[in-house]
């Protein structure tokens, strides 16, 4: 037989701080993607076609370039990732749904670029400005988003 003898209930004050604390993790989910994620990626972007624009003139440079890129790439996820495990929380979630919206300029610019190549590398260079300010401007909404619903 069960007895309510030894059931001890939360002060008003423990509530409350329960209460806060299962908001808080609710709201976790929803915080901003950390400031420098976007730029860094729009300039590794840029700098892939920049490479394509170097890549009839100086095969050993855009090799050398991609290279660095490649490196920017792992660089910028260990960063991320560490700074992630280092916070405890992780910021709102990048959805497949998100990233197809942040990607799907992208490949409309490269053959833009591409087809338009034969008028000079200012295309490229136009595509790659225009690759940076759509990632930005992105990541820019994605982070407003994240801090409203908070």
């Amino acid at each position: 037989m069960e007895t309510n003898e030894n059931v001890d209930r939360p002060s008003p004050l423990e509530a409350a701080a329960a209460l806060d604390a299962a908001r808080q993790a609710r709201a976790a989910g929803n915080t901003p993607i950390q400031g420098w994620f976007f730029p860094v990626i729009s300039l590794l972007v840029a700098g892939i076609m920049v490479a394509q624009m170097l890549a009839d003139t100086t095969p050993l440079v855009t090799i050398a370039l991609l290279a660095v890129i490649g490196a920017g790439w792992w660089l910028t996820e260990r960063l991320y990732s560490r700074q992630v495990d280092r916070a405890g929380i992780a910021p709102r979630e990048l959805t497949l749904r998100r990233q197809l919206v942040l990607a799907a300029p992208l490949p409309a610019l490269w053959i833009a670029a591409e087809l338009l190549d034969h008028r000079g590398n200012w295309v490229w260079v136009a595509a790659a400005l225009l690759s940076m300010g759509w990632i930005i401007g992105y990541g820019i909404v994605h982070n407003r988003r994240a801090r409203t619903s908070a």
